[in-house]
């Protein structure tokens, strides 16, 4: 009974851990996307921040589309779990369409931060 007992605080240590990283994981990406964002103050570096998330929001932007159309084609098996599959990668393809529009709105908004120089910082 012990050792069952050890085992279970072992599994959910792991699962704690597992959990807490894929978040950290998440708000440590949009911190280092915020720092950038704040860290801009010349004009080449808000273009290159700019063409960076840009670039991001085309490759969610292919790869929903890649998802969407995985979702359409036929495959072998229950129609019951095709249905599921189609709806689960329609899903995952809608996020991607969220975040590749988030990028967008964050690239426009890098050419509204004020402008100025590093000697004045």
């Amino acid at each position: 009974m012990r050792s069952l007992s050890k085992i279970t605080s072992i599994l959910l240590i792991a699962l704690a851990i597992t959990s807490l990283s894929a978040v950290s994981e998440d708000t440590e990406t949009r911190l280092l996307e915020q720092a950038l964002v704040e860290g801009a103050v010349t004009k080449e570096q808000k273009t290159a921040i700019n063409r960076y998330f840009i670039n991001i929001a085309s490759q969610k932007h292919k790869e929903s589309e890649r998802l969407r159309e995985m979702a359409e084609l036929a495959r072998g098996g229950k129609s019951s779990s095709q249905d599921i599959k189609k709806r689960e990668l329609i899903k995952r393809a809608d996020f991607l369409e969220e975040e590749a529009n988030s990028y967008k709105q964050l690239s426009a908004s890098v050419d509204s931060l004020p402008q100025t120089s590093i000697a004045t910082r």
